[in-house]
């Protein structure tokens, strides 16, 4: 007669094998809200003043002439809403209480994920939004990056699914170069980034014979505008590319991130994370952007 086992399917009382660890790889980066400069808004409505000199041309003047005025042009006023960005929790107080993996408080740890998910959606702010004024029941929003940059667009042929290329990138750095920009940084997506990658590529891959690695990338394009150090962004649409005079967008803040301890009415802690911001595009005729181009 065979052996009958008493298998572990079978059993009752086996503990979990649950590892006190949480594993969270979602991408937390914010490239432009990291490297922008700082300034402090004072207003809903943040503005500047920009200004142009007039065009050089021949000035020569007849000796012994009296000197004549000529009509002077207004600087340009223009601005920026400030928007309202917001993250809110709440845990009750049973699971503050029971013995949970990989945290010990769960209030304490929802709002470390709160505050990467506001930096993350300031990011997207930043490089994508539209801009709203607002009203009573309307949130105010920010105009990103990408909706700002009206001057120097390049379009390729304009086919709209069009694969990026060293002379559309070089036509682009010339037009920005023309208005007086000084472009000196390029935000990409992963597929935009490694169009870029493939820029002068030789026939013949170079291999450093120290440590054997294989050279397959563009950090930093010497362009005969200047150097352009490439950025990858997540939150760049992926038939876009944005070149940029860094120098000249800044991140205004009307109120700072700030936490919040919002009352807890009975059944558990609750937590809100907030800040009230929005760009400046102090000359967005010192920037460009690439659109229509294919994503696959």
């Amino acid at each position: 007669m065979a052996d009958v086992f008493f298998k572990s399917y079978d059993a009752n009382g086996l503990r979990e094998d649950l590892i006190d660890l949480i594993v969270n790889i979602s991408p937390t980066e914010t490239p432009m809200l990291s490297r922008f400069g700082k300034v402090q808004a004072s207003g809903k409505y943040h503005e500047w003043q920009t200004d142009a000199l007039a065009a050089a041309a021949d000035n020569i003047v007849v000796e012994g002439t009296d000197a004549e005025s000529t009509a002077l042009a207004a600087t340009t006023r223009t601005g920026n809403y400030c928007q309202i960005s917001r993250k809110i929790w709440r845990v009750t107080d049973t699971m503050e209480a029971v013995n949970k993996a990989g945290r010990g408080s769960e209030y304490s740890y929802q709002m470390t994920k709160k505050m990467k998910e506001l930096a993350r959606d300031m990011e997207y702010a930043i490089v994508n939004g539209t801009g709203a004024s607002g009203a009573s029941a309307t949130a105010r929003a920010l105009k990103g990056v990408l909706s700002w940059i009206g001057t120097n667009v390049g379009t390729g042929t304009a086919t709209g699914d069009e694969a990026l290329t060293e002379t559309m990138y070089n036509n682009l750095l010339q037009d920005i170069y023309d208005e007086g920009g000084n472009p000196d940084v390029t935000y990409a997506n992963g597929f935009q980034k490694r169009a870029i990658s493939q820029f002068s590529t030789p026939n013949t891959r170079n291999i450093n014979t120290e440590d054997k690695r294989l050279i397959a990338t563009v950090d930093v394009y010497d362009s005969d505008f200047g150097l352009q150090q490439i950025i990858l962004d997540r939150y760049m649409p992926t038939g876009e590319v944005a070149v940029l005079e860094e120098d000249m967008w800044k991140v205004a803040m009307l109120r700072p991130v700030k936490f919040k301890e919002l009352p807890d009415n009975g059944g558990g802690p609750k937590g809100q994370v907030e800040a009230e911001f929005t760009i400046e595009a102090l000359n967005e005729k010192s920037s460009g952007k690439i659109t229509g181009l294919s994503t696959s």
